[in-house]
């Protein structure tokens, strides 16, 4: 019969160290996975104090992170600490520097390129139904303006490096560009141009902010421009933005399923669509030569047509 020798004390000393090594370690690793399972999400601050045009977009975004969390697991959504313009937001998430992880930008070809879209019409293309914020001394001549030829004779601000520019500037429209979004309306409200395009989705917030230090501002009333555009939700090209497109998009077609997204963007449309009315204004349309192929077109839920959905 063979007999085993006992180990020697620092055998066994060795051993039971290990074995708490390897529990330290599994502790350690746990611990990691709980912090790496928390998904952080960062959007842009506005540009200008106020500014709340983007917030029904920041909450769809919450509402989608929220719905997948069981299978997707726990998220965290702030906003970044410093505003940045437009322009500055595409550069942060074509680094992907982690400043911002998500922006909202209208289906145009460039930005689709450059970073990787949701291709999912979040405002069910509102921000292609444009209106003129406009001196209440212009609207005599806007008076005349009964097709595109002669709103061709008016002079369009826009910022410089929209998209909205290229697609104006495709229809043949004179349009002067501005260095900032906040400039725009003293450019306005000093005659540097006559109209300043704005979505129906934001017009009326706009104006109600600039009222105080231009009291001279109106929305020009007859008239309506619209070319296909959407705001989609954009991310980085970068390592990490194919999970959080995919979440994202995931939980806006749960939203679209369960009736949740339909009943948010009611509640998101119905106060500027009283205050334009759309059923009224003579429409003027253009081509979008920025939009894509992919462009969901055929997915008619996903579209709103004031004439026809009422």
């Amino acid at each position: 019969m063979t007999v085993s020798a006992p180990l020697a004390p620092w055998l066994r000393l060795n051993a039971a160290v290990r074995r708490i090594g390897w529990a330290v370690l599994l502790l350690i690793l746990q611990g990691t996975a709980v912090f790496a399972a928390t998904l952080e999400v960062v959007y842009p601050a506005p540009e200008s104090p106020g500014d709340t045009r983007y917030d029904y977009y920041w909450q769809l975004l919450g509402q989608a992170l929220a719905v997948t969390e069981p299978d997707f697991g726990p998220y965290a959504l702030r906003q970044a600490a410093l505003p940045m313009t437009e322009r500055r937001a595409l550069e942060e998430l074509k680094t992907g520097s982690g400043l911002i992880t998500v922006m909202v930008h209208g289906n145009v070809a460039d930005y689709e390129q450059e970073l990787l879209p949701i291709r999912f019409p979040l405002d069910k293309g509102l921000l292609g139904y444009r209106v003129f914020l406009i001196r209440s001394d212009t609207q005599p001549k806007m008076d005349g303006v009964h097709n595109l030829d002669q709103l061709r004779q008016h002079s369009i601000g826009q910022g410089q490096g929209w998209g909205d520019v290229v697609i104006l500037r495709h229809a043949g429209l004179n349009v002067v560009e501005g260095g900032n979004y906040e400039g725009l309306f003293g450019m306005l409200a000093a005659g540097r141009f006559e109209l300043f395009s704005r979505g129906v989705v934001e017009v009326g917030e706009e104006l109600a902010r600039q009222k105080p230090d231009h009291p001279e501002l109106m929305i020009e009333p007859r008239l309506m421009l619209y070319y296909p555009l959407a705001r989609y939700f954009y991310v980085t090209r970068k390592p990490g933005g194919d999970a959080l497109a995919h979440r994202i998009s995931e939980g806006l077609e749960r939203m679209l399923k369960n009736g949740s997204f339909e009943r948010m963007f009611q509640a998101f449309r119905k106060p500027f669509e009283q205050e334009i009315g759309f059923r009224s204004r003579l429409l003027i349309q253009i081509d979008n030569p920025l939009q894509t192929p992919e462009t969901p077109l055929n997915r008619s839920e996903l579209w709103y047509d004031p004439r026809r959905d009422g």
